[in-house]
């Protein structure tokens, strides 16, 4: 019915740290698209109960001022990646018809950047170096130490599998049509942005002239706060408001900005130690020829370091 809340037919699925919030938010300023109020609902991963009447009328709430005017209603979630066993069998359910975007990034890449992003956000303790992070990850995959001996949340220490894309595209591509599933990569996002957002508006059926005179701002970007406690409350505040700035993306720039200027300590982070990369490439080098062989498609240049390395799978 017409004015009708309605559930999204094109959700991005993740992963983390790979443009997923810039690419959200430069699609829900698209007239053909419409937003969720959060960016990240993760109803397939913590909303779902398994009455579909009433799984549909709490996603629908996220969705409440999508009417029939616009042909694409959307949300983002990029942890629904990491947790496809979870989330494609309760997908297949609910929106079986809904279309899939997954940006991968180089995994080791990734895991640098999730690692910072989740320092800067207090969620990781701020004396804990990125070797010492590694370190606790792999015992944990590789040898079971709980999360309560690591003293890390559990999807915390997971974040290191997470970059295994394959096998968690595997699940997806067993439960939903393969042409409902769109793979793309971060480096592509950030070597032509305007070339990435054409091709995405191809997959979801958007005009894709939208995009010739866009200007593109990143989002969501790593950053560490000068002042914890203040930092803390700020993070707070916009998960609060999120509902409200999303409908002004305008206002919420101006105000991130400001914020930045009196309490950011520094944008980006240090190249990683060299010690705690070798040990990654060894992890994730079968993971990425798997990765190669199930797309079918040649992975971006700067992932071909892994190909030098022997294809343990």
């Amino acid at each position: 019915m017409s004015g009708s809340p309605r559930l999204p037919n094109f959700v991005i699925g993740g992963t983390e740290k790979a443009g997923t919030t810039s690419v959200f938010d430069w699609l829900s300023v698209h007239p053909e698209v419409c937003a969720s109020s959060r960016k990240e609902t993760d109803f397939f991963r913590e909303g779902f109960s398994g009455d579909l009447h009433l799984d549909r009328l709490r996603y629908a709430s996220y969705f409440e001022r999508c009417a029939g005017d616009r042909p694409v209603v959307m949300e983002a979630s990029p942890g629904y990646l990491g947790e496809a066993a979870v989330v494609a069998p309760r997908m297949r359910l609910l929106t079986p018809g809904t279309k899939l975007l997954f940006i991968l990034r180089d995994p080791i890449d990734r895991l640098y950047s999730s690692y910072h992003f989740h320092r800067g956000k207090l969620n990781l303790p701020q004396d804990l170096s990125f070797e010492d992070y590694v370190d606790r990850c792999l015992r944990f995959e590789r040898e079971g130490v709980s999360p309560d001996d690591l003293g890390l949340d559990e999807w915390y220490l997971r974040v290191l599998r997470f970059g295994c894309y394959a096998d968690f595209l595997a699940i997806y591509r067993s439960k939903l049509p393969a042409r409902n599933l769109k793979v793309m990569f971060f480096e592509a996002l950030r070597h032509d942005e305007r070339a990435f957002m054409t091709e995405l508006s191809s997959f979801i059926g958007i005009d894709h002239e939208f995009w010739e005179q866009f200007e593109f701002r990143k989002s969501n970007v790593t950053f560490s706060a000068r002042l914890k406690a203040l930092h803390r409350i700020a993070i707070l505040a916009n998960r609060a408001a999120e509902p409200v700035l999303r409908r002004y993306p305008g206002l919420k720039q101006s105000l991130v900005s400001t914020y930045k200027s009196f309490n950011q300590d520094r944008e980006g982070y240090e190249p990683m130690p060299a010690a705690v990369r070798s040990r990654l490439v060894e992890f994730y080098a079968p993971g990425v020829h798997a990765l190669r062989r199930q797309l079918g498609v040649a992975l971006p240049a700067s992932w071909n370091y892994f190909m030098r390395v022997k294809d343990a799978a």
